[in-house]
């Protein structure tokens, strides 16, 4: 049992941190109307949502100069 238990551990570990993907934060600015590529994120299904929290922060801290900022 508890071999299984362990074997289990390794391959749920081993499918988190082997499905990385690359995505980009892309934002529109709302001034000129061009698309920009911003931050590079490496991201797994775990790290996603910060990757995603980290991008729609630059709505924010731009004061108005870019919108719409989301991963691809």
């Amino acid at each position: 049992m508890k071999n299984l238990i362990v074997l289990f551990s390794v391959l749920a570990a081993g499918v988190c941190m082997s499905c990385k993907k690359d995505y980009v934060c892309v934002c529109t600015n709302s001034n000129t109307g061009t698309v920009s590529y911003g931050d590079h994120f490496k991201a797994n299904v775990i790290t996603k949502k910060a990757a995603e929290e980290s991008c729609k922060a630059n709505n924010d801290l731009s004061a108005g100069g870019l919108k719409d900022c989301h991963l691809e």
